[in-house]
């Protein structure tokens, strides 16, 4: 365990990485934090300090941390501003001069170079003499990513909650993770255990509480964290990091909403934002992965065997892109330049999400109808970062390719999620479609709805004349959440749990006709669901679209039919 918690050490970066994972150590080792790591502000050598026992000598001590990355050599050592010589001299001639509290002067002094990597042998004789030189004004060590290992394993993954089922489970997970067929279950039975949860997401007898909880979480998110950083490997599978990650943090605010208030308030400050960050840099990592993919045309669609398969990866990067697009959009801001920032941040993703469509033809094929969801977050991103001319491009070529493939009975987007369905009966390999694979879908009701909203009343109006004319059998359909939602949403598949299906809708022939519905729809009690919301309520709308994908639970109309009249947001 020591070998793998340290392999994920040595990929972390110093800023907001290292230094954000630092303070939980040193809290669970009984140190309290007295200043932690913040961005533009003069530090004088120290990133992180805490005051606590040295459980050692048993004495009251100052721990000063210098947090770097990588290996310590001869430049690390002592060339430049930011070189851990010179930060080890600032702490003496500055910080512990003028910037001690009274209650600091009569504790002693530990100062702690702290790295993701090792102490180089060719500077080793140097530190030795450099420690030995000072040490009458303060304790100094090096702490390398084996010695955080060791603290993490005896401290943050103790017998009580990393178990030997655990540890195992861990080490499957992680030998798995270069197989993009691994359903990750070993790691997902990790984080129920310790969330305390059973298979319908509901507590076990004597969950955890307070402290306990605390840990638990951020064991959660260290297993989640490892996991991932493992697949960015040569052999790893990028995309399994990201979904492990994602179910982290989904689970994770699961298992939030069913703590008592004060430590829901505690996880959320604490765990619950390493996690939320822990995602914001591996979907950052992830992302530019694909980023130069997206501007070739059929770059990765190419290797697949079949349509099917190309209709697939399509679709699955089109959800993705535009979640993370989601999630950097609405990112909770504090100030106009924090504005500026993210919103630049979404667009370059949105740069990539608008060229995968123009480069890839497939993306408007969609194989299956819960490709509805990954349409539905595409068209959000596009609409909600102003590039409305390319959702109603991509929007024309949706309705022409969906229409054919009901007419033909090709290609369509079949109502199960099956890919054996798909393949034999669904006309992807040559065949046609059975009539029981086009019974239901909310792939025409997607495609009405936001029509409707782009203003595209033609359209709409030669869908309804279609859908009753060339294809009626099939039962155009929505879904619409109930209060309950969020109990479900966070943790599985929601409409199998919760709200109710509007079915059959029977399309009306003229546009307008259809908008006064869909404003029905938003004015009914379907539309004061998502007043229940707790991403909502804490500011953090993106967690619930990034719930319905990672779930596959259809976004439900009233999260975007206000969009409506509204499509230069």
């Amino acid at each position: 365990m020591k070998l793998v918690i340290a392999e994920y050490l040595r990929t972390l970066k110093e800023r907001d990485e290292l230094d954000r994972l630092l303070p939980d150590l040193l809290v669970e080792m009984g140190y309290v934090p007295v200043a932690r790591p913040q961005t533009g502000n003069r530090q004088y050598g120290v990133d992180i300090a805490a005051r606590g026992k040295n459980s050692d000598t048993g004495t009251d001590e100052l721990l000063l941390l210098v947090v770097k990355q990588g290996d310590i050599g001869r430049t690390e050592w002592s060339s430049g501003n930011q070189a851990v010589r010179q930060s080890i001299d600032e702490i003496f001639d500055v910080y512990l001069k003028c910037h001690l509290e009274p209650q600091d002067q009569s504790r002693s002094i530990r100062i702690v170079v702290a790295t993701s990597g090792e102490l180089k042998q060719t500077v080793q004789a140097n530190w030795s003499g450099f420690v030995t030189d000072n040490q009458a004004k303060a304790h100094i060590e090096f702490w390398g990513a084996d010695a955080i290992a060791t603290l993490i394993e005896k401290h943050l993954l103790d017998e009580h909650i990393f178990h030997d089922e655990d540890r195992r489970d861990l080490r499957r997970a992680l030998a798995l993770s270069g197989d993009s067929e691994y359903d990750r279950r070993d790691l997902h039975r990790l984080f129920m255990r310790t969330l305390d949860l059973n298979n319908e997401g509901q507590l076990i007898n004597k969950p955890k509480t307070g402290k306990a909880l605390l840990k638990a979480l951020r064991i959660v998110n260290l297993s989640a964290q490892a996991f991932a950083h493992w697949t960015l490997r040569d052999d790893g599978d990028t995309r399994q990091g990201l979904f492990a990650v994602e179910r982290a943090m989904l689970w994770t605010w699961h298992r939030i909403q069913l703590a008592d208030e004060k430590t829901r308030k505690d996880a959320i400050a604490g765990p619950f934002n390493m996690i939320w960050w822990g995602y914001y840099r591996f979907a950052a990592q992830y992302f530019e992965r694909v980023q130069s993919h997206c501007f070739v045309e059929n770059s990765l669609t190419r290797y697949a065997s079949n349509g099917v398969e190309s209709s697939l990866i399509a679709f699955e990067q089109i959800g993705i892109l535009a979640s993370i697009a989601l999630f950097l959009g609405f990112h909770p801001v504090a100030t106009e330049d924090e504005k500026n920032y993210w919103s630049s941040n979404a667009n370059v993703v949105a740069d990539a999400l608008e060229a995968w469509l123009q480069n890839n033809g497939v993306s408007s094929s969609p194989c299956l109808d819960r490709h509805s969801q990954d349409i539905t977050l595409a068209m959000f991103a596009l609409i909600g970062m102003g590039r409305v001319d390319a959702a109603k491009e991509w929007m024309r070529k949706l309705f022409r390719n969906v229409d054919y493939a009901y007419k033909a009975k090709k290609f369509v987007p079949v109502d199960t999620d099956s890919l054996d369905d798909l393949v034999e009966k669904g006309g992807w390999l040559g065949g046609q479609a059975t009539d029981r694979m086009m019974e239901m879908s909310w792939m025409l009701a997607t495609i009405a709805g936001w029509s409707v909203i782009l203003g595209m009343d033609e359209l709409y109006e030669v869908l309804a004349k279609n859908a009753k004319d060339d294809y009626p059998n099939v039962c155009i359909q929505l879904w619409h959440p109930e209060k309950d939602l969020y109990q479900h949403l966070y943790f599985q598949t929601a409409h199998f749990e919760s709200g109710v299906a509007e079915a059959p809708i029977h399309l009306p022939p003229i546009a307008e006709y259809y908008r006064k519905q869909m404003d029905m729809i938003k004015e009914s009690e379907f539309g004061k669901a998502l007043l229940e919301s707790p991403a909502t309520k804490a500011g953090l709308i993106a967690l619930d679209l990034i719930a319905h994908r990672h779930f596959s639970t259809p976004v439900s109309p009233v999260f975007w039919y206000p969009l409506m009249g509204n499509t230069s947001i």
